[in-house]
């Protein structure tokens, strides 16, 4: 998936958009993605090398390591990087709907 392919899927979210950057040798990335999941999200996944722009995009945001997520809501947007609960907890609500 590449960054532009990722309007329709944020439209579709309720409000809030989950974002995730990896790449194939991350192995930090599978742990965070499943937290997320886990929270009731379902994140896009984008691979920034597979990805130039993807790439430049998390480089201009100050990153230097993925995973970077980004979560954006009505509210404003944020993003981190690396394996941070704290951050998944702050921003991102267990859904209802999730066991």
């Amino acid at each position: 998936m590449t960054i532009t392919d990722l309007t329709p899927r944020i439209e579709a979210r309720d409000g809030v958009a989950v974002t995730i950057y990896t790449q194939r040798t991350c192995t930090t990335c599978p742990a965070v993605i499943r937290m997320i999941r886990d929270r009731g999200y379902d994140p896009a996944i984008v691979r920034v090398d597979q990805d130039q722009s993807a790439f430049r995009y998390i480089v201009q945001l100050g990153y230097q390591q993925v995973p970077v997520v980004y979560v954006s809501t009505p509210t404003g947007d944020v993003h981190w990087s690396g394996r941070r609960p704290d951050q998944v907890i702050a921003h991102l609500p267990k859904r209802e709907n999730v066991a």
